[in-house]
């Protein structure tokens, strides 16, 4: 797909007209391999035979495996999200499941936010 011409005023992004979505991609693609190069950081790029169920399943699996082993080698149990954790723990209390009352009063007097920092 084509970038249409517009915002000639703003040649922040003017300049993206007549480029298609792939090309800028692609150099986005080619810019962060670059910066992350430059920046002497590892990075690879993954590429599958074809975008399917199949192929995008097997690189899921592949990169939860990785993230397995890569948290054995750090010593980080890749398995334990006290957040992931806490979070169902504050729904559950703020929909009044039983046995979560402590969790809703907790909840109830964590501080108000501040709406000068809300857009």
């Amino acid at each position: 797909m084509e970038i249409p011409n517009g915002y000639q005023d703003h040649p922040a992004v003017s300049f993206l007209a007549g480029h298609t979505l792939n090309e800028l991609i692609h150099a986005e693609q080619m810019a962060t391999e670059y910066a992350l190069l430059k920046a002497k950081r590892l990075n690879r790029t993954i590429t599958l035979p074809e975008v399917n169920p199949f192929t995008v399943g097997q690189l899921l699996y592949f990169l939860e495996v990785e993230t397995a082993f890569a948290g054995e080698l750090l010593g980080i149990d890749a398995f334990d999200q006290p957040g992931v954790e806490e979070g169902k723990n504050a729904t559950y209390a703020l929909l009044g499941r039983s046995g979560y009352e402590e969790k809703k009063e907790e909840l109830d007097s964590r501080p108000k936010k501040n709406s000068k920092y809300i857009l």
